[in-house]
């Protein structure tokens, strides 16, 4: 019999899910990335292994040289997460309209995931790979091609943004946990498993297939170097990079969230390897054995998933994808829990209001901050464009240099304080020895190549008058470069 879609889950995610993207929306800031392709028009993605990023944001561009068609991806990636709570909601059985959309919040609504909604163009990419790796690991165990369509949906969210594939990872876990929470069969359980494993490793094998012939450029190899010694080390880095982040009372409502599955897992092994052991073959006895504490222990790992083994990963938060699988993962599984400790799906809701509304509140200061920062750094921008503009008329300039950066406003620095975590979302476009200064200062005129000076002409300068002096840098000529030296402005620095 055919189910309606379920409409009312589908609703109150995308108020849920609009209220973590209308700050970022309303900012309007061009995000790093965003700028040469804003300007330029290129791709890109291919080259690190995302051959189908580029396909997906050609077609929705109507061809190449991209425009910002801003908000088109950032509302398709609202109605594609609103979908998926719906599908989770679904999938798990949840009652009521506003459960579904609660657990599946932090998949897009953790304060990482803000990082990957800045982008304009890359926030449809990152999004559909989210997406499509939930899908694969909820797609139901229907038909004999089963197993190939989860490959399908997990090789399209490779070839789309690589870290996504750690909510597949979680989401398959969060299926095992709560099917032992509601006493499902372990053989059914086993097969669940095993059909994901098989998916799992079809999709990786093929998706070494597509790096061989994508991968190129010094970053891709930089960061995709392996070296599985480091995972223990990495692991820390990662865990360490987190409670770094979330130190705040704030931060730790959500660390709470996604810690709470790990006893709930462990207790819930326990109990459903006691209940089926006298009836269990020596096959399934094997499996209840290991799945006590390779559960709890999975739930600590997958989060970083496949990054654990490279030599140098990334730690920026938008490939933390991750954690945000990870809350979702404990939400689902307090849900199934919630019976067995005298609750009902009404009690679970109170309780994830609290972190919902803390997610809410962290995307709204960000993306107020967003905008304060993109309104400094405009009008720095423009100011240096005219000052090199005005020392064109009285000397020949052949270059530019930035030391220092420029830091953000006291709104902003006054927000960090507060939440840690925007030290780590807001860039810093003109600073020194970024690539991205240049493209942030070509947005408001003609300026000259970007320049290094050495340490000894610096220390020349020190003691003689600037030839510009403004509030946030001062400007001195040598050797026909324009130095922009920025003031200090005592923030802390990002966590690394």
């Amino acid at each position: 019999m055919h189910r309606s879609f379920p409409r009312r889950p589908f609703s109150a995610a995308l108020i849920l899910f609009g209220l973590i993207l209308w700050p970022i929306l309303h900012a309007d800031r061009l995000y790093i990335d965003d700028m040469g392709r804003a300007s330029e028009g290129y791709l890109g993605w291919g080259s690190d292994g995302r051959p189908l990023a580029n396909v997906l944001m050609e077609v929705v561009n109507a061809g190449t040289p991209l425009t910002d068609i801003t908000p088109v991806p950032q509302l398709a990636a609202l109605l594609m997460l609103a979908g998926l709570a719906a599908l989770i909601g679904r999938r798990f059985k949840l009652p009521g309209s506003w459960l579904a959309a609660l657990c599946a919040l932090p998949l897009a609504g953790s304060p990482y995931y803000l990082e990957n909604l800045s982008y304009k163009f890359d926030v449809l990419t990152m999004t559909s790979a989210l997406v499509l790796a939930a899908i694969a690991a909820l797609d139901p165990m229907r038909g004999r091609l089963h197993p190939l369509r989860k490959m399908l949906f997990l090789l399209m969210a490779l070839c789309l943004y690589q870290p996504a594939a750690n909510v597949y990872v979680l989401l398959v876990i969060a299926q095992v946990v709560v099917g032992q929470l509601r006493n499902t069969d372990p053989r059914t359980l086993l097969r669940q498993l095993a059909s994901q494993i098989g998916a799992t490793l079809l999709a990786c094998i093929l998706y070494v297939v597509v790096l061989k012939h994508t991968v190129r450029g010094g970053y891709s190899n930089e960061h995709g170097a392996i070296d599985p010694t480091l995972i223990i080390q990495n692991l820390g880095h990662f865990w360490h990079y987190v409670l770094m982040t979330l130190t705040t009372l704030r931060g730790w409502v959500l660390l709470i969230l996604a810690g709470v599955a790990v006893p709930i897992t462990l207790l819930a092994a326990l109990h459903y390897a006691y209940r089926h052991w006298p009836q269990a073959s020596v096959g399934v006895r094997i499996a209840l054995v290991l799945a006590v504490p390779l559960l709890p222990l999975s739930l600590l790992i997958a989060p970083w998933g496949p990054m654990l083994v490279l030599a140098d990963p990334v730690f920026a938060p938008r490939v933390m994808i991750g954690f945000g699988a990870l809350m979702t993962t404990s939400a689902l599984i307090l849900t199934a829990a919630a019976p067995r400790l005298r609750a009902d799906h009404r009690h679970v809701i109170g309780l994830l209001v609290l972190p919902a509304a803390v997610m809410v509140l962290i995307a709204s200061v960000y993306g107020n901050s967003l905008e304060q920062q993109k309104a400094y750094e405009d009008n720095l921008s423009g100011n240096m464009v005219d000052d090199v503009a005005a020392l064109r008329l009285q000397t020949r300039l052949t270059g530019i240099a930035l030391i220092g950066d420029a830091g953000h406003p006291p709104i902003v620095r006054h927000n960090m304080r507060k939440h840690p975590i925007l030290t780590e979302l807001l860039p810093v476009h003109l600073t020194q020895g970024w690539g991205w200064a240049s493209e942030q200062l070509r947005m408001f005129g003609s300026v000259p190549p970007m320049r290094t000076v050495a340490p000894e002409t610096l220390a020349a300068l020190a003691d003689q008058k600037p030839d510009i002096a403004r509030a946030a840098y001062r400007v001195y000529v040598h050797d026909h470069v324009a130095i922009f030296m920025f003031k200090p402005s005592g923030e802390p620095p990002p966590v690394r």
